[in-house]
């Protein structure tokens, strides 16, 4: 039998190379758990303080064509309808008209093989909400609203799935940068070589 013994070290008295050979090693399992999940419940309240009732939130990569974010969501709050009528352009008294003649509804589902803002297939509803004008003119004028506040709902919606992303991507970088990786393995205390290779892969 023979023995041989061999130098090991902390992180903090590798060389520049090693050091980086090291976080190298340590990215590659950083991640390993769902380190988006504190990300998506900050921007659940966010998104649904704006108007939508989140059932489900994706993202995908940060490299390739297609990458994305997007949430999926069962139900708009009146709080959209009452803003979509605000930014109009019209007299107090039309406004007055839309919100007491008119009633919104909307579901948003995952389309497709990717998870990005262009992901979602919409569902919504602009209906006028009065018995008494099931025809005229003053019916189809409040009607006419409804190709205008759908365009309004999915213009919010993207803007929010690009803030959920931004973050998820900020998020990211955050947790691999060398500043975080440097101190995450220093206080587990890991032993590497003096080649920056961890002492357990040479074990193996």
């Amino acid at each position: 039998m023979t023995t041989v013994e061999v130098n090991v070290y902390k992180f903090e008295e590798l060389s520049d190379i090693a050091k980086e050979k090291a976080r190298e090693w340590f990215r590659k399992g950083n991640l390993d758990y769902d380190w988006w999940e504190y990300v998506y419940e900050f921007h659940k309240e966010k998104i649904e303080a704006a108007g939508f009732d989140v059932t489900n939130m994706y993202f995908r990569g940060f490299w390739s064509q297609g990458d994305g974010a997007m949430f999926e969501y069962d139900y708009l709050n009146d709080k959209l309808r009452l803003e979509f009528i605000d930014q109009l352009g019209l007299s107090p008294m039309r406004k007055d008209w839309l919100i007491n003649n008119t009633t919104i509804g909307g579901m948003g589902k995952h389309l497709g093989h990717y998870y990005h803002k262009k992901s979602c297939d919409h569902s919504i509803y602009w209906d006028v909400d009065n018995g008494d004008l099931a025809y005229g003119l003053f019916y189809d004028w409040l009607d006419s609203f409804a190709a205008n506040f759908k365009e309004f709902v999915i213009d919010k919606y993207e803007n929010l799935c690009n803030e959920l992303y931004k973050a998820l991507e900020e998020e990211y970088d955050y947790l691999n940068s060398d500043e975080v990786v440097d101190e995450t393995i220093m206080v587990n205390k890991y032993d590497f070589y003096e080649d920056g290779i961890d002492l357990d892969i040479k074990k193996k």
